[in-house]
């Protein structure tokens, strides 16, 4: 399935990404290049280097010129792919949770993108056809409260590993 996030919601809901992590969602198409200039024009600071004043001045429209200036920005940053990869996932899961109602079946979105980002462990306990930790604890009910206590979870993790 694909998502594609926009920039304003990354930024408020993951001020702490950092330009490795725009690098690896616009990479994977988890945001667009107007996405990303929307994130960069929203996050400026007095503080933003030059680089991220020459992406906010772009329109989005040539993805090679985003690219290179993300790029720019994302070798300052230490790569972490795994930590990158579960921001994304955190974001998406967390979109879709919040706009369950766009969805026929969220739940069979959940399905989908367990499948996508190949079956963590940290996400099965949100997916309806795998068996729950106690037995007593099932039913849809229980599916979406286990979706939103993963995505708390996932915020704190993310949270305390990028503060440091």
């Amino acid at each position: 399935m694909h998502i594609v996030l926009d920039g304003g919601f990354c930024l408020s809901e993951a001020p702490w990404l950092n330009w490795a992590d725009i690098n690896y969602g616009l990479h994977r198409g988890f945001l667009s290049s107007t996405g990303v200039v929307d994130y960069a024009a929203k996050s400026l600071s007095a503080e933003s280097p030059a680089e991220q004043y020459e992406l906010a001045c772009l329109t989005g429209d040539d993805a090679n010129d985003v690219q290179e200036c993300v790029s720019r920005l994302a070798v300052k940053d230490v790569q972490d792919v795994k930590g990158s990869e579960k921001a994304w996932m955190f974001l998406i899961f967390l979109w879709v949770f919040m706009n369950k109602d766009r969805y026929q079946d969220p739940l069979g979105v959940v399905e989908e993108l367990y499948a996508d980002f190949e079956y963590p462990e940290s996400v099965a306990p949100i997916v309806r056809y795998m068996p729950a930790a106690d037995p007593y604890l099932e039913g849809e009910d229980q599916l979406y409260k286990n979706w939103s206590n993963m995505l708390e979870l996932f915020r704190k993790e993310l949270q305390a590993s990028r503060s440091g």
